[in-house]
């Protein structure tokens, strides 16, 4: 079984995964598969996995809103130790 890890050369699409061991090529990026960072409308219909798969979520929306919420506001002490105040 191979190691796989970053060699380092290259960043975003040149960046190549490489064996550990042989520094053989093993995985590189295919730009066609990149998403737009800023994406005008997501949309979701969770039918067809309750369908198929028989899934259905289990948090609401305001549930899910606070647990966002709550995750950026416990980053925000982390950034202002790390980069200072506003």
């Amino acid at each position: 079984m191979s190691d796989v890890r970053s060699n380092g050369r290259g960043k975003g699409v040149e960046e190549i995964g490489t064996d550990k061991g042989s520094n053989q090529p093993l995985v590189s990026i295919d730009p066609r598969y990149y998403r737009p960072t800023e994406v005008e409308q997501l949309l979701g219909n969770p039918a067809k996995a309750k369908r198929k798969l028989g899934w259905s979520h289990r948090v609401g929306f305001q549930e899910l809103v606070a647990e966002m919420m709550e995750s950026d506001l416990q980053r925000v002490p982390k950034a202002r130790q790390r980069y200072g105040p506003e």
